[in-house]
């Protein structure tokens, strides 16, 4: 079914967090009456669904809007496939900032057990100390913020950053709760991006070894996603506290564009960022980013203009109805002549 469909390639911490979409699938993915009476058989978002209300109404004021931190965390985002992993480790690797796996924390609802437990896998804290950290707090955003300054003092850093795609569709919230933060926003040519999306996942790990998949994602809903993502972060380009940056010169150019990316986190110039690939940690391993290993690895462009080879002229055509003004209004074409 197309709604599970789009909801089943969307990260693990995005559907627990999602109470909107969780609920529209839990009523469109049942259609018959042998169905209905197995509602929590068949319907795993209903479920999810009950865990959020249950968590919310019986912990209702340690979910309030009073806290907001003075942190300034670096945030990343943007479509996925468009380079958030790279510019993660990348940033990562700086002697000042902490920016681990991705957790949607940022935009998380209701942190329960269950997510604590994913909490604890995600970022290697022992489940007993999260469970003490969230006693501690004095409200989720507490939480979340005492969660990553942790994280940022185990590493001996001084700044902590958080990189999950979906960030950028919650750029106000962010700001909202945390006000000093600055958001860069990874852009990619959409043309590549749909290539990219068309076949995720791609691969997976399991018990240490990297399975190959064989995703076949319709190319349309590839292309929408990109327009969706794109135009939600665009909306906040007169804001200082955001930047856009481009993947193309983030690989062509990659001291150039990380220096100036580190001048609007108004951070000093460090070295490792550019032998990042050559820094060992446990937040990189295949089993922490099955979905972006090639990003530990150095620098390279062959997935630079792989529309070029992947698109047919129908392709072509789609993509140009659904996205080719966002394309010219970023720069990557002129007009639809290509």
């Amino acid at each position: 079914m197309r709604v599970w469909k789009k909801f089943s390639r969307r990260s693990i911490s995005e559907v627990d967090t999602d109470i909107t979409l969780s609920t529209s699938i839990g009523i469109l993915g049942i259609k018959s009456n042998r169905e209905r009476c197995n509602l929590f058989a068949v319907s795993p978002s209903f479920t999810i669904l009950l865990e959020h209300l249950l968590e919310k109404t019986f912990n209702y004021s340690w979910y309030n809007d009073r806290y907001i931190s003075d942190s300034n965390p670096v945030i990343i985002g943007g479509c996925a496939r468009s380079g958030t992993t790279l510019i993660r480790v990348m940033l990562d690797s700086h002697k000042n900032i902490y920016c681990g796996p991705e957790t949607g924390l940022l935009y998380t609802k209701t942190i329960n057990d269950n997510k604590i437990r994913n909490i604890s896998r995600q970022l290697d804290i022992p489940y007993d100390v999260l469970v003490r950290m969230k006693k501690e707090s004095k409200s989720n955003i507490q939480f979340i913020e005492n969660i990553f300054k942790k994280l940022q003092q185990d590493t001996q850093k001084t700044r902590w950053g958080e990189k999950s795609p979906m960030n950028v569709l919650h750029i106000n919230r962010i700001f909202k709760y945390f006000p000093n933060a600055r958001f860069v926003h990874m852009i990619r040519d959409g043309r590549d991006t749909a290539c990219s999306l068309k076949h995720f996942p791609n691969t997976r790990v399991v018990e240490g070894e990297v399975i190959k998949l064989d995703t076949n994602n319709p190319l349309n809903e590839c292309i929408q996603r990109w327009v969706h993502d794109v135009r939600k972060g665009i909306e906040w380009r007169k804001d200082p506290r955001y930047m856009e940056v481009k993947y193309e010169d983030l690989v062509s150019e990659p001291e150039k564009t990380i220096r100036e990316v580190l001048d609007f986190l108004i951070e000093p110039w460090d070295e490792n960022v550019l032998n990042y690939h050559q820094i060992q940690s446990s937040s990189r391993s295949k089993e922490k980013i099955p979905q972006n290993i090639s990003a530990q690895k150095p620098i390279y462009k062959s997935a630079y203009g792989r529309w070029k080879n992947e698109f047919t002229e129908e392709d072509k055509t789609l993509f140009k109805n659904l996205a080719g003004d966002l394309l010219i209004e970023l720069g990557y074409e002129k007009d639809n002549d290509w």
